[in-house]
């Protein structure tokens, strides 16, 4: 009976402990099961992912050019130049462009017309017995000198307005020399580097010069030139964009020789 007492606290203690656990775990199996009832809320749709990242577009276009050297730069590397060299080209340019940014694949052909006339080699003296070259135009030889090139072009834009940008970028690329430039070598007769005509010029009907060939006999020589030579570009000019798929550009720099032109290109 001793142990009675202790029993009967204890097991008022846990029915105790057992009531109150019930109580407060009702309200909270009441609520789970209510929770259990609700309707889950359909899952929202994420919203499409949006990308910053800027397009990239292709392009097509046309580009013509004058090249020129002026005569003032090739007595640079002569004692005399009969005239400079000038011409015009037409080309073709396939364009990749993403942003401000374009990589262009550029086809050009170009005629190149010297000057017809004396011209006189650096550290030559014609009045000491030095030959001079009279070099030949087209219509007087019946050859042209062209040649077509193939170029790589990195191009980049700094807008000021929407529709204009200034253009500038570089590249390289190959060209192919195509046709022929023709001479005749002179020994002169009473002549200077200064004043090399009539005394350098061929004694022929159509020059009516006082020169001497220098085989003997009306010789007419093609200049051994390399068949391929490399093609450096710098380019420099502004870029307007009348819509956001077309552009025209004014540009120069140089292509080798120096150069002015006008392109335009349709991007898709």
């Amino acid at each position: 009976m001793k142990l009675a007492l202790p029993a009967l606290c204890l097991g008022m203690l846990v029915s105790a402990a057992i009531t109150k656990s019930s109580a407060s775990a009702g309200p909270a199996l009441d609520d789970d099961k209510s929770r259990a009832r609700q309707p889950t809320p359909a899952a929202t749709a994420d919203p499409p992912a949006t990308s910053d990242e800027t397009p990239v577009e292709f392009g097509v276009g046309v580009r013509f050019r004058s090249v020129w050297v002026p005569k003032s730069v090739l007595e640079v590397f002569l004692e005399r130049a009969a005239g400079g060299a000038q011409d015009y080209g037409v080309g073709v340019d396939l364009t990749r462009r993403r942003g401000t940014t374009e990589l262009q694949l550029g086809f050009e052909y170009e005629h190149i017309n010297v000057g017809q006339g004396v011209w006189i080699n650096k550290g030559d003296d014609v009045a000491a017995g030095d030959e001079a070259d009279f070099v030949l135009g087209p219509e007087a030889s019946g050859h042209q000198l062209r040649w077509f090139t193939i170029e790589f072009t990195f191009l980049n834009h700094a807008e000021i307005t929407k529709a204009v940008a200034v253009r500038y970028g570089g590249g390289i690329g190959l060209g192919i020399v195509l046709g022929e430039l023709d001479h005749y070598n002179i020994i002169c007769t009473n002549a200077t580097n200064a004043s090399p005509e009539p005394g350098c010029v061929p004694p022929s009907p159509r020059f009516n010069g006082q020169g001497m060939y220098t085989e003997g006999t009306e010789t007419l020589e093609a200049y051994s030139l390399p068949p391929v030579f490399p093609v450096v570009n710098a380019i420099l000019g502004l870029q307007i964009r009348p819509t956001s798929h077309m552009t025209i550009n004014i540009e120069g720099g140089i292509r080798t020789l120096p150069f002015v032109g006008v392109s335009s290109s349709v991007f898709f």
